[in-house]
């Protein structure tokens, strides 16, 4: 268990003895390795069967660091922490015994699972089967039955080398809420929070273990109000060695509180190791040295039997991802990025997600829809119409609900999930950019009424102008709004939603989408219908164009959340730029942005020019321009950037790389 080191003086002293009685140091002294993987999400093979594409890690590169490992210390101990068998593609697997995932847990000999919150999307009976198959201890000490025991072990202590290790898992406390539309999926059963449980199983550990370490699915920062396990190692990090995390899909390497806290990314990114040098004292054990950190698996080579073994997995993954269910007319969006970093998907309405809330709406009969853009990638590409293209498209397997709103709700819940996403605009901004502590998948586009995202206001008082069928959509009208599950659940514990409202439940939308296609007789075509936009931004800097140039050449880089998970989480702006020496000092010809927020802004994402040109000729590409910034110019809409990109495809090769100079035909409007 975790105690203070020896001192310098002692430790010298008992490495001196070590050596020259090397009996005495066999019983004195004791190495203990732990390795860690999290949120594997189905990437078994080195291969993401949604965007038809190889990957850099996977669960075989894991297998070849494990085996590595193994030699080195062949007692470690191997633990998991949780959503594993849901994504790319495991999910349709899971009737087979044993489930893929277990399976492979089993092959490289997991000594423990912590299960996460994605091994509840499917139903009870598959998390019980995938229990009963899987041959290490599955550990959730925080799911409580109703006559008020512990479904699952809290923890295990093992033995390792003599030395008790106590290995005490946790799950997401939020099941609940995501699995909302259907309780029978955790058993109606009720979750502690990670702060309490750990406290609980603390008390129970006391004077059984060596060594104590927690395995838990949960993020260093918490959602909903609930600590996260920063908080936890704040005020338990004197009593645990190690903690290993995961469900937030980041990189952790941090010591908190005199503990080594460790979350691997996910699919496999990286594993986990924290090695531990004990000392015997006294007749215990004691912590003298711990050393830990992440090894990348995109380092080593996969490990060819791993590979052997589940290569008729992957076979069946890219059949059933390769099946073509219909035909996509033209591409949905082109380029995926206004800038470098910044997705333009997220800027404006887009046909993606159009097609989505479209689909949602008729299998609801609804009148208004949300739906996220799980991925800023997210594309429909001329051709086929795969399987795999519904999952690149809709990446969760989330069902549909129809709800009933009023007016008033529904303005509530599209300041929630839509114009709490944006940073507010200041003055000399030239981007608009992303509130870091919000996930994009948790930002919802609207279709049904028209609105407009004013992201001068202050958070909480931005949407405006908001009509339904032409006219103001009034606080007491009622509108039947079509959502995900997931969604669903949220906002019915945030009190924006009521359970009593629900007038659909359906099965999963990604079907919905690819049954939705392959009814069609013709081919599926981009509509987009511009029902919503930002405004309240003046991005018209005198050195937008410098920046935006600088932006491209990779001088100036669009900040991204420390996870790497959130782009775009700062504007940049003209006078922050100048005044950190990134952009020469204004001119005598340019004025520099009045440093005040308009008290009544309306202008558009991208402002116009005060005379906007005519299509119908032909333009002359200068510095900074895109296809996207060109059709704002002259359509008042960056989306229409596809009609000038059609117009001259004898002269641009690339959508992405125009050049200076080019004089491209501008059709009519």
């Amino acid at each position: 268990m975790k105690r203070k080191k020896l001192s310098a003086l002692l430790l010298a002293l008992v490495m001196a003895v070590s050596l020259a009685v090397p009996a005495l140091a066999a019983d004195t002294t004791q190495t203990v390795t732990i390795l860690q993987t999290s949120d594997l999400h189905g990437m078994i093979n080195p291969y993401d069967y949604a965007s038809n594409k190889e990957s850099k890690t996977s669960m075989a590169h894991a297998a070849a660091i494990i085996a590595a490992e193994r030699k080195t210390d062949p007692n470690l101990l191997l633990i998991d922490t949780g959503d594993s068998t849901q994504a790319n593609y495991i999910q349709e697997f899971k009737d087979e015994v044993p489930e893929p995932m277990i399976d492979a847990l089993n092959y490289l000999k997991y000594d423990a699972w912590t299960l996460g919150n994605h091994e509840f999307n499917f139903g009870f009976n598959y998390v019980t089967k995938e229990i009963k198959e899987f041959n290490g201890v599955t550990l959730a000490g925080n799911i409580y039955q109703k006559n008020g025991s512990r479904w699952l072990d809290a923890y295990k202590i093992f033995d390792v080398n003599g030395v008790k290790v106590a290995v005490f898992g946790i799950d997401a406390p939020h099941i609940p809420i995501w699995e909302k539309s259907d309780p029978t999926h955790y058993n109606n059963m009720t979750f502690t929070t990670p702060m309490e449980e750990t406290g609980k199983i603390l008390k129970e550990l006391d004077g059984k273990a060596d060594v104590i370490i927690g395995s838990i699915h949960y993020g260093l920062d918490g959602e909903y109000g609930t600590e996260g396990i920063r908080q936890v190692a704040e005020k338990y990090g004197d009593q645990i060695d190690a903690l290993f995390i995961g469900h937030a899909h980041s990189k952790v390497n941090e010591t908190i509180n005199g503990v080594p806290v460790l979350e691997p990314g996910s699919n496999a990114q990286y594993v986990s190791k924290v090695t531990f040098s004990l000392e015997k004292k006294d007749g215990k054990w004691d912590v003298a040295k711990t050393d830990a950190g992440l090894i990348d698996c995109s380092t080593v080579t996969p490990d060819a039997a791993f590979l052997t073994k589940f290569k008729s997995l992957d076979q069946k993954s890219k059949a059933l991802a390769a099946k073509q269910v219909g035909e996509v007319g033209e591409t949905f969006l082109n380029p995926v990025e206004v800038l470098p970093g910044i997705p333009s998907a997220i800027l404006e309405d887009n046909a993606v997600l159009d097609l989505i809330n479209k689909v949602q709406m008729e299998e609801v009969g609804a009148d208004v829809s949300l739906a996220a853009l799980f991925d800023s990638t997210s594309n429909l590409e001329k051709g086929p119409f795969l399987n795999r293209d519904s999952v690149k498209i809709y990446k969760y397997d989330n069902t549909l609900y129809g709800v009933k709103v009023t007016g008033k709700q529904l303005k509530a819940i599209m300041e929630l999930q839509a114009g709490n996403f944006f940073n507010q605009y200041k003055a000399g901004d030239v981007t608009i950019s992303f509130n870091p502590d919000i996930r994009m998948y948790n930002y919802d586009e609207f279709a049904g009424v028209n609105y407009e995202i004013n992201i001068s206001k202050p958070a909480g008082s931005r949407i405006q102008n908001v009509t339904y069928q032409g006219k103001p959509l009034s606080d007491t009208q009622t509108l039947v709004l079509a959502l995900n599950n997931y969604r669903y659940g949220g906002l019915v514990t945030a009190g924006l939603l009521n359970e009593s409202d629900v007038v659909y439940e359906g099965g999963a939308v990604r079907d919905m989408i690819t049954n939705y296609v392959a009814a069609m007789k013709t081919p599926l075509m981009p509509e987009c219908d511009h029902n919503w936009k930002i405004v309240g931004a003046d991005l018209n800097d005198p050195q937008k164009d410098l920046i935006y140039e600088k932006v491209r050449s990779g001088e100036i880089t669009v900040p991204t959340s420390e996870d790497g998970r959130t782009p775009n989480i700062a504007s940049l702006n003209g006078p922050e730029l100048r005044a950190a020496g990134k952009l020469p000092a204004l001119t005598g010809g340019e004025t520099a942005t009045t440093p005040t927020t308009p008290a009544k802004p309306t202008v558009p994402v991208t402002p116009t020019t005060p005379s906007t040109p005519v299509a119908g000729g032909s333009y002359t590409v200068k510095s900074g321009d895109c296809l996207w910034s060109i059709s704002q110019e002259f359509y008042g809409t960056g989306t229409k950037w596809t009609v000038i990109y059609r117009a001259n495809t004898a002269i641009i090769k690339n959508a992405n790389d125009i050049q200076v100079g080019q004089v491209l035909t501008i059709p009519a409007a």
